[in-house]
């Protein structure tokens, strides 16, 4: 299936720069100037990708982001800004943005990052609420052939994202804001077609786990998974990633 894409940004020439070149590449590129156009379009049809800038009149991205999270929250959303302070970071990811690049945007890399969300068959969940660690997970994890990572900052984004997606392999954090990463570890064991589904714990609280083994009522959820204990050397995390996937 042809590749397609939403772009919002109110700066008209930069929007149609970039879609011509990735019509060139064969994409299908749908623009929008506001959030309110971008919200009319996105409901014609179902995006590989939507790419939205933060500044806009009207509505902004982050807002827009929300919006589309309501409708699609399974649908990759790519945030771009001039303006990438830790807070608008911070607030995209918590909304559910795929990743968020700095403008001006790198093309080259863009386009690399479209053609990894085009050819991606093994979508893979992250579950951390540590900002500067989920974006490196993120970034290392996607460079993997066919992976395609998506973050969630809690338990309830990535239960929303469960319902919507079959995660190829979920990475958890064992604390998060609104509960236990081994809650939704149990949840996540089993596929819609009754396959184990691989789950990576990682933890800076392995004192925790210690507590789980000796309770027989929960010490089955440690069943079969795989745990890292923070800080992790990223060869390992990718040593054992690479053996589930």
């Amino acid at each position: 299936m042809k590749t397609s894409i939403l772009l919002i940004d109110d700066n008209t020439d930069l929007a149609e720069n970039i879609a011509e070149i990735l019509e060139d590449l064969g994409v299908e590129v749908r623009l929008a100037m506001s959030a309110d156009e971008a919200l009319a379009c996105f409901d014609e049809r179902v995006w590989s990708l939507v790419v939205t800038d933060v500044r806009m009149p009207g509505r902004n991205g982050l807002e827009l982001l929300d919006l589309l999270k309501q409708r699609s929250p399974g649908t990759p959303v790519l945030v771009m800004t001039g303006f990438a302070d830790r807070d608008t970071v911070t607030r995209a990811f918590e909304s559910g943005a795929l990743a968020i690049v700095d403008k001006p945007l790198n093309l080259d890399a863009f386009v690399d990052f479209v053609g990894r969300v085009a050819v991606a068959e093994k979508p893979v969940l992250i579950v951390e609420d540590d900002i500067s660690l989920i974006e490196n997970l993120t970034d290392i994890l996607g460079e993997e052939r066919g992976v395609l990572p998506h973050p969630a900052t809690s338990l309830a984004r990535a239960r929303q994202l469960a319902t919507v997606v079959d995660f190829r392999v979920a990475i958890i954090d064992l604390r998060l804001p609104d509960g236990e990463g081994l809650d939704l570890a149990r949840e996540l064991r089993r596929r819609p077609d009754g396959s184990a589904r691989p789950v990576i714990i990682i933890t800076g609280h392995p004192e925790q786990l210690d507590s789980v083994g000796d309770d027989p009522d929960r010490s089955s959820q440690l069943t079969d998974l795989i745990v890292l204990t923070k800080p992790f050397l990223v060869p390992l995390l990718l040593e054992r990633f690479r053996e589930i996937i």
